[in-house]
């Protein structure tokens, strides 16, 4: 009976063991979002996505008080504002990716396809603040990272960089860069993730038209869409952040690389011709989406021959702003949803 005691004290230690060890795994953990009416006032989760990877982080700002204290060890330091920042790196679901588009450019319109069930969806540059003060939407932020005390919570998050990357053997990789208010701890809420498409948008659809025509010397393309944010500490009663505002206007930046089989797109360098570029791609239930810069302006077209291998060229350029459009950059989401 002893021994039988015994055997069972230690399953139940090697369970519990086990038990503890199956905690913190990544793909046990989940992602989720939802708007916020006032920046900073936290809302439970309302949407969820599945993500690659994540980093959002808080950091805390130290600062010395003792220079001249009559020892030669290191003072105490003290512990000042604390600041969340971090990042998600998200393959583009047709669903999904509407709620980054949106963080990002607050700006939306709409257009039905079959009612009650798609949508064309318009996402463009700013245009207006959300609130006085509060430059895009905010959103509270759930992070659940498979530990025992529930998940972290960061409220008042903006998106600062939305980033937007093709390239062979890949999906349409999606990295938003956010900035929080406050990080606490909640009881962990039940995700549902989105089930239609099974997919995300990923390069095998992809379609490149420059200045109007095809073009299949692309190799690999990436968009930048900078808000410019910046976390302001105020003297308010308080070790958080007190504002988030602009420290300029939103920025589009592009970048990629090209097979090297001619000169074109080098004579529009030079000459500084500024051409329309449209990358599309499409998943099975018509869902879609169109990324449109009206006005592509070369900044960098780099050449040089690094060996015997293939030439390819690495360009970097800007979205510039087009009157007619009033935009600089339109992105056009068909899916499911209607609203985010």
């Amino acid at each position: 009976m002893k021994i039988v005691k015994a055997l069972l004290l230690v399953s139940m230690v090697l369970w519990a063991e086990g038990a503890l060890a199956s905690r913190a795994n990544g793909d046990m953990g989940f992602f989720g979002l939802a708007k916020e009416g006032t920046w900073g006032t936290a809302v439970a989760a309302t949407d969820y996505l599945e993500l690659l990877s994540e980093n959002l982080t808080t950091g805390i700002d130290k600062f010395p008080t003792r220079n001249i204290f009559g020892g030669m060890y290191e003072p105490d330091d003290y512990a000042g504002m604390r600041r969340t920042t971090g990042s998600i790196v998200h393959a583009a679901h047709p669903l999904s990716v509407g709620f980054l588009l949106k963080a990002a450019f607050a700006n939306i319109s709409q257009a039905v396809i079959l009612s009650g069930y798609l949508w064309n969806l318009h996402f463009t540059g700013l245009k207006s603040e959300f609130a006085d003060g509060v430059p895009v939407t905010p959103h509270t932020l759930e992070v659940n990272r498979n530990i025992s005390s529930g998940s972290h919570r960061y409220a008042g998050a903006l998106l600062n960089r939305l980033t937007l990357a093709l390239a062979p053997n890949q999906d349409l990789r999606v990295t938003g860069e956010w900035i929080a208010k406050t990080r606490s701890m909640i009881t962990a809420t039940v995700p549902s993730f989105p089930g239609s498409s099974t997919d995300p948008f990923a390069f095998d659809t992809a379609s490149v038209q420059l200045a109007g025509a095809a073009n299949t010397k692309f190799e690999a393309f990436q968009m930048v869409i900078d808000n410019q944010l910046e976390g302001i500490p105020t003297l308010n009663n308080s070790n958080e952040i007190s504002r988030l505002r602009r420290t300029g206007p939103q920025m589009i930046r592009i970048s990629g690389t090209l097979d090297f089989a001619d000169n074109a797109e080098e004579t529009d360098f030079i000459n500084q011709t500024e051409r329309s570029l449209i990358i599309t791609l499409t998943r099975a239930q018509s869902f879609a989406i169109l990324m449109e810069i009206p006005r592509l302006d070369y900044d960098a077209f780099p050449m040089g021959m690094s060996g015997r291998g293939r030439q390819t060229i690495g360009f970097t350029g800007k979205a510039q702003y087009l009157a007619s459009s009033l935009s600089a950059v339109r992105i056009m989401l068909t899916t499911t949803k209607s609203n985010y």
